[in-house]
């Protein structure tokens, strides 16, 4: 037989239990830098879409505020063409509240006959 074979064996299960404990050393390190990688990535995700959604909402915060802007200009537009046409349209306006002062006129003068010659008719 092969002589010291009980050392041999021996020296094989030591050597087997170390490189056991070193795999489960590296792949326990392994693990823990694939976390720190995987945080590290999450927070730099998250800090740079914290910027771009702080960039977007100035871009429209912009945007609303020119909306805004062009929607002041286009009532002020608005406004100062309606304004023209109401001075514009003043005369003929004009025009027909007198028209309609003198069918009214006309109207009461009638009822006045009518009245005036009923009351002299009772007489």
């Amino acid at each position: 037989m092969v002589p010291n074979l009980d050392l041999i064996l021996l020296a094989f299960l030591h050597g087997s239990f170390i490189s056991c404990i070193l795999l489960l050393v590296i792949f326990l390190t392994l693990i823990c830098l694939l976390l720190a990688f995987s945080i590290a990535l999450f927070s730099i995700v998250l800090i740079d879409s914290y910027h771009i959604f702080s960039l977007v909402s100035l871009y429209f915060g912009t945007l609303r505020a020119n909306v805004e802007m062009g929607f002041a200009i286009g009532v002020f537009t608005l406004m100062h063409f309606m304004v023209n046409a109401a001075l514009d349209s003043k005369p003929l306006v004009e025009g027909m509240v007198a028209s309609f002062r003198l069918k009214a006129q006309h109207v009461m003068h009638q009822i006045k006959a009518f009245m005036l010659a009923k009351l002299t008719h009772q007489l």
